[in-house]
């Protein structure tokens, strides 16, 4: 870890997100990360966002089903049949396309709850739509009574601080949700970094000022990463699909009232 440290300190981070209300409850950002190399020239790498306050939005979990018998195109299609305004795709599976850990969309349970570092988080909608990302030791299912749920890892933030003991290696695009231990959750899509890169970068504080991160959980990466979002008035959806096919994804939905 202390070598990653040095290795992005030095990278730029540039803000290029588009004009919003300040009142809006979801919103989009984009962080572009530049730094120049021994030979001068300059790479890029690119972080895609969608921020959404709790008070009125909350996560839904929409199960795929098998490989061979997939129940949408892509994230595109499945966030559109369930009114999601923003989604990605969601936790790991196996190769028999089963979950990877506990699974639970529309109030209907798959898998079992699951250990190890892939599985040391779970994100959550609760039984009164409240969204939550917890430590795996951390949720009782007596007290969350979760409708949507899944397991992922590891995680990249965890009380503001980058998580030691991230991997250097394999350097792919990622998908992963934020939480500022408010109000306010996040999706985001990077290219290609390693762990241990997003976790520092997720960590530093001129990387999202105006709302600095608690904690930050690792989705599935790589051919399953993808990012969804409406533009409103802006044009099309912002879509960026996952080259293979996924067992499930995360969905941002208007919440409704507590029942």
């Amino acid at each position: 870890m202390a070598l990653a440290t040095p290795a992005y300190a030095d990278w730029k981070i540039t803000d290029e997100s588009p004009a919003q209300s300040p009142d809006a409850s979801l919103v989009t950002e984009r962080k572009v990360l530049s730094r120049a190399g021994q030979t001068g020239s300059l790479t890029t790498r690119r972080i895609d966002l969608v921020w959404f306050n709790a008070s009125a939005f909350t996560l839904k979990i929409i199960d795929n089903g098998p490989a061979d018998r997939p129940r949408y195109a892509g994230l595109g299609a499945a966030m559109l049949s369930h009114g999601c305004l923003a989604g990605s795709n969601g936790g790991f599976f196996l190769k028999d396309h089963s979950p990877s850990g506990l699974m639970i969309a529309a109030g209907t349970a798959q898998g079992s709850f699951g250990k190890g570092a892939l599985l040391s988080g779970v994100l959550l909608s609760s039984g009164n739509h409240n969204p939550y990302l917890l430590r795996r030791a951390e949720y009782d299912s007596a007290k969350y009574k979760a409708t949507d749920l899944i397991q992922a890892g590891p995680f990249l933030v965890d009380q503001g601080t980058t998580v030691k003991g991230l991997s250097p290696e394999n350097s792919r695009r990622r998908t992963f949700i934020l939480h500022d231990g408010g109000k306010w959750f996040a999706l985001g899509l990077s290219d290609a970094l390693t762990l241990a890169e997003l976790g520092i970068l997720l960590a530093r504080p001129d990387f999202s000022p105006s709302r600095r991160i608690h904690r930050a959980l690792n989705l599935d990466g790589g051919t399953s990463s993808g990012l969804y979002y409406e533009r409103g008035r802006a044009g099309q959806p912002f879509l960026v699909e996952p080259y293979k096919t996924v067992r499930n994804f995360v969905g941002i939905v208007p919440r409704s009232r507590p029942r």
